[in-house]
Order: C-alpha cells, then structure tokens, then sequence
C-alpha cells in the first residue's frame, strides 16, 4: 500500500506539471493562430490539429486526477446519511468500481488504437495512435487511483476535500 500510495502520489505531481504544460501550449498555439490570422494574414494549417490534440490529453488526464484527489463529479445524495461503516463500504464499492471503469476505459483505449496504428493526422501526419493513447493511459491512471482509494477507504469529505475514515 506504502507503495502503491507513493507510486501515485508522484504519479499526480507529474499529471499537475503535464496538464499544466500542455495547457499553456495550448493556449499559446491559439492565440498564435488568431493573431497570426487577423494581423499578418498567415494560417497555421497544423495549430488547430496540435491544439485539439493538447486538449484531448488535458481533458483526460485531468479526469484521471479527480479520481485520485476526489474533485470529479458524484452524486452524494444517498451516501450522505449513511453512518460510518455503512458509507465506508459503500465508498469502497464505488471505488472498485471506479477502478473496473478505469480498467475497461484502458483495454478498449488500448484496443483502439491499435486499430488505428499505421493512420496519421492530416495536417502534421503525426501517429493518431498518439492522439488516441490518451484514453488507455488516463484509464490506467484511473484504475490505480481508484483502487488506491479502495485500499484506503477515503471518503470525501467536501469539495476537493478527502478525509480517511
């Protein structure tokens, strides 16, 4: 658990620094396409395919770290009566769940892009496998980050607030 625990704390650091980084090169590559295109008269063909594919990997990787720090959405209108060993088995559920999901999401991502190996994206002709991939890893990170929380028991508290209980 010691390890697991490790594992993923240092997992999230580098998830934080990467959905950073490819936020701002996101954020960057737009802004250069509008004023290249409003100012100069020069299209970047390739921006908006890079852009899409930041995106795509932002969005997924910041899904993956909810899992972990307990800021994605969740329905707590049952869970919140319930008494403290009751709710800590039925969050353990959810959780082992969660990581089931997580495991699916990570198979059929992996499946799909090897369906797509050998295709390249339009304007910069990069792998779409690499477009794709972000599916299979944000499900592994998923799956650790919620089998993490079964082991645990970590119940949220809050918003973005997660207490052992």
């Amino acid at each position: 658990m010691v390890i697991l625990s490790a594992i993923n704390r240092w997992l999230a650091s580098v998830l934080m620094f990467a959905i950073v980084a490819l936020t701002v090169g996101m954020l960057g590559l737009l802004t250069a396409q509008v004023l290249l295109r409003y100012f100069v008269g020069l299209t970047l063909a390739w921006s908006e395919e890079l852009s899409l594919a930041f995106f795509t990997w932002t969005v997924l990787l910041v899904a993956a770290l909810g899992f972990r720090e307990g800021f994605h959405v969740r329905m707590v209108l049952l869970l919140e009566p319930l008494r403290t060993v009751p709710r800590r088995v039925a969050e353990t559920a959810i959780h082992l769940l969660s990581a089931g999901f997580g495991a699916y999401i990570a198979y059929a991502g992996y499946v799909y892009v090897d369906a797509t190996r050998g295709m390249t994206s339009a304007a910069i002709a990069y792998p779409v496998g690499w477009l794709y991939a972000a599916v299979p890893v944000a499900g592994v990170l998923i799956t650790l980050f919620s089998f993490e929380n079964a082991i645990r028991g970590t119940v949220p508290a809050g918003l973005g607030e997660v207490e052992n209980v």
